[in-house]
């Protein structure tokens, strides 16, 4: 049953000290930037409808309903690695499935479409987090057919599911046969209908591929919600997220905050407290930095801390402004006051890893809710000094726009929006990739296009991408918020959005896969600003940070730091050293002779190896 997306009503709520009409309330502030509207007048905070709950899947296991509980959960292997095939019989669907499909006559994709099943969703070419077990599937029947026969093919197994539904999602076990023993690998998925009352001939949908990480892709999403007024916090894995700040036990549980930024170690919050003024929290102990003592609330739109965390950059009303993160003191001349071209304003900074650069919106109108004239540029940062600012995308044309620019995991690509005309509520948003040292825009076609499992899909406001922390280079991932359809569940609404993550891939020519709809969300609300960081117990962070790679490898923020190790292709066996930076010492498979020890595991040792190396 899909909750009532609005409720039309008299009454009048106020959020952020401005009343509106509870069917059509605007969020006030820079909360609104992302198209959202007021709820249904639940006021759940993000614990109604979320993706949907399997019955197969009474436990949840895969997902928390608790709250995040960080972690590789299988310690980075398999939690199952089944071969060959696997056949499951869903409820309601008659045991005689399979020979049902085994006598029916096949017709290929593209003999009738108006007999053909057609996969709806997930979109062709979606890549998903190996965590994220919960997935919605749907596809459209096509004719008549009430019987429908789902085939995952992958290079490990061949999993065949028999439904009499239009839409399934699967248990732990399935997921297990699908996923988890594919992990880093592509599944095609067929669809195959046919009528019980006339199953000679049974109609195949075109197949659809999607891909499986290699590993579970870790971090907090901390977004903001209009059920909640607040920011919600959640793992990419988790069924439902949990408020976070404000304190849903503190006296000023009611106050709306928005605009958040995270440090990159996941240890400080930076918000807009109710009606854009600057708090400062901790995580997870929520305790207040920011302002301290006596000290006057500062105006407050955009956020960004340095990768150590210890300043803090303030974008309000165009101009930057940096101070010391725990005391809120500015540092610098001009009383902190960043310089920026006359004529221009400043906003959505953010801060590289590498701590050297921040890039930032510099537009010609606007400042906190929206900007015009956006161009993407960059700051130089070295030793306390600022340098000038050169242009990395510049608007072209009357109604160019660039905005929300964000640094990848490893500082060499820089994510950003281009829209025309303002900011605010742009549906012509899309998301775009430039490299950080500079060169040209390059589209995210799929990301930005493909919903529903159709292409050429436009006007559906992609905006506020923020990228997953990331230990090691390869494929990352982007969250943004989008009004595009989910499914049949809920309809595109120009200002209604939700959170949306894709796998990026900058070595290839189109570096996005499909967009998913995160699991986590309640439906009803409007969410955005999914910001993506580190949270305490992450099983994928290093034991020394790797010099030359650009990632934060040790997950304390900093990239490169002083002190970083130089890693080795290979261990080299025997001399008490971590050679290739894998945290165990002498992490060897070469059999080494004299040492008492069965290096390479074939049951020999020393000299009974014929394999054995002398040291």
């Amino acid at each position: 049953m899909i909750r009532t997306l609005y409720r039309r009503s008299s009454a009048v709520v106020a959020i952020c000290g401005v009343a509106l009409p509870t069917f059509i309330a605007l969020v006030p502030g820079c909360g609104d930037d992302g198209f959202s509207m007021f709820d249904d007048g639940s006021g759940d905070g993000g614990n109604g409808s979320s993706g949907g709950f399997q019955s197969g899947d009474p436990d949840g296991s895969r997902g928390n309903d608790g709250g995040p509980q960080p972690g590789d959960t299988c310690g980075g292997s398999p939690c199952a690695n089944h071969t060959g095939s696997k056949d499951f019989v869903e409820p309601g669907a008659p045991a005689s499935s399979p020979s049902l499909f085994g006598g029916a006559k096949v017709e290929p994709n593209g003999t009738n479409a108006a007999q053909e099943p057609n996969v709806v969703y997930p979109s062709h070419e979606t890549m998903f987090p190996i965590n994220v077990a919960h997935i919605r599937h749907e596809w459209l029947a096509g004719g008549t057919n009430d019987l429908f026969r789902l085939t995952f093919k992958g290079p490990k197994t061949t999993v065949t599911v028999y439904t009499t539904q239009r839409e399934w999602e699967p248990t732990n076990e399935q997921w297990d046969w699908i996923a988890e023993s594919n992990r880093g690998n592509a599944v095609v998925l067929t669809v195959t209908a046919l009528s019980q009352s006339s199953p000679q001939t049974a109609w195949q949908a075109k197949s659809v591929t999607y891909h499986f990480s290699a590993a579970e892709v870790e971090g907090g999403i901390y977004y903001w919600s209009t059920g909640s007024k607040g920011i919600m916090k959640a793992l990419v894995s988790d069924r439902q997220p949990q408020k976070f700040y404000t304190d849903p036990a503190a006296p000023d549980a009611d106050t709306c905050v928005a605009c958040h930024t995270l440090s990159r170690d996941g240890k400080r919050l930076a918000v807009g407290y109710g009606g854009e003024k600057l708090r400062e929290v901790s995580v997870p102990e929520r305790a207040t930095l920011v302002p301290s003592g006596n000290m006057a609330a500062r105006d407050s739109a955009w956020t960004t801390f340095s990768p150590d965390g210890k300043k803090l950059l303030v974008a309000a009303k165009g101009v930057l402004t940096l101070i010391d993160s725990d005391t809120g003191a500015p540092i610098g001349a001009n009383n902190g006051v960043v310089p920026i071209p006359n004529g221009k304003v400043a906003t959505h900074p953010d801060w590289s890893a590498l701590g050297d650069r921040v890039v930032f919106t510099l537009g010609t109108k606007g400042g906190n809710k929206e900007v015009e004239g956006g161009e993407i540029a960059i700051l130089p940062y070295q030793n306390g000094t600022w340098g000038s600012p050169t242009t990395l995308v510049a608007a072209v044309g009357a109604g160019d726009n660039n905005f929300f620019p964000v640094f990848s995991p490893d500082s060499k690509w820089i994510a950003f929006v281009n829209a025309t005309g303002k900011s605010k509520d742009a549906l012509t948003s899309t998301l775009k990739l430039v490299p950080s040292a500079g060169g040209t825009p390059i589209a995210l076609t799929r990301l930005n296009q493909r919903v529903n499992n159709a292409d050429g899909v436009v006007k559906v406001g992609n905006s506020m991408p923020t990228w997953a922390p990331s230990t090691k280079p390869g494929v990352f991932w982007v969250a943004f918020s989008s009004v595009r359809a989910y499914a049949s569940l809920r309809p595109a609404d120009a200002k209604l959005d939700q959170i949306w993550i894709a796998a990026i891939d900058p070595s290839k020519p189109d570096p996005s896969y499909a967009a998913f709809w995160a699991p986590f969300q309640s439906m009803p609300e409007g969410n955005h600003r999914a910001f993506w960081t580190h949270v305490e117990g992450e099983k994928q962070c290093g034991c020394v940070e790797i010099c030359g790679d650009g990632i934060d490898n040790n997950c304390n923020g900093v990239a490169d730091e002083p002190g970083c190790s130089v890693c080795a292709a290979v261990e080299v066996c025997g001399n008490g050293k971590d050679d290739n930076c894998d945290c165990v010492v002498d992490n060897c498979t070469a059999e080494i002779c004299n040492d008492g020890i069965d290096n390479d595991g074939d049951g020999l040792i020393d000299g009974d190896d014929p394999a054995c190396a002398p040291r």
